[in-house]
């Protein structure tokens, strides 16, 4: 039985290497060589764009990165302009409101001042003479109007 197997053995062995003889021991030293070669190419070919390409991702993130830094810079100028310039809006509004109070309060003093000068000066009439005295002391209140004092809110 020991024959048997190692006799099958032998024989494949010797079909194995009848029909991969020419490839195995058919390769001639320039062939050999030429796949190196080639081989070598491919590898560099390889490398080179691996690099290309880690050489264009780098490029994407710095670009990226820039117009990030781009847009908030811009971003920030916006905000710091509309603040500077609600600012002045507001300090216009706050001089507009004094203006217009400080000329309220100066219609008023002229109204009383204009209204003192206008009015003859009445004594103190008894209660009888009311009737008669009335309009003239009523005189000085009727440029007041219905806004008590001439302060009017506009």
């Amino acid at each position: 039985m020991r024959f048997l197997f190692a006799f099958v053995a032998l024989l494949g062995y010797a079909s194995a290497s009848a029909i991969l003889a020419p490839y195995v021991y058919g390769a001639n030293a320039g062939d050999v060589q030429a796949a190196a070669i080639d081989a070598t190419v491919a590898a560099r070919d390889t490398v080179r764009a691996i690099g290309e390409g880690q050489a264009r991702a780098a490029e994407a993130v710095i670009q990226h990165n820039t117009e990030a830094v781009r847009q908030v810079a811009e971003t920030n100028r916006n905000l710091h302009e509309n603040a500077f310039w609600g600012s002045v809006a507001a300090s216009q509004n706050y001089v507009a409101a004094a203006q217009s109070q400080a000329a309220a309060i100066d219609g008023a003093a002229a109204a009383v001042r204009a209204a003192h000068a206008a009015a003859p000066i009445v004594a103190a009439a008894p209660l009888a003479y009311a009737g008669v005295a009335a309009p003239y002391l009523a005189a000085p209140y009727a440029a007041y109007g219905a806004y008590g004092l001439g302060l009017r809110h506009w």
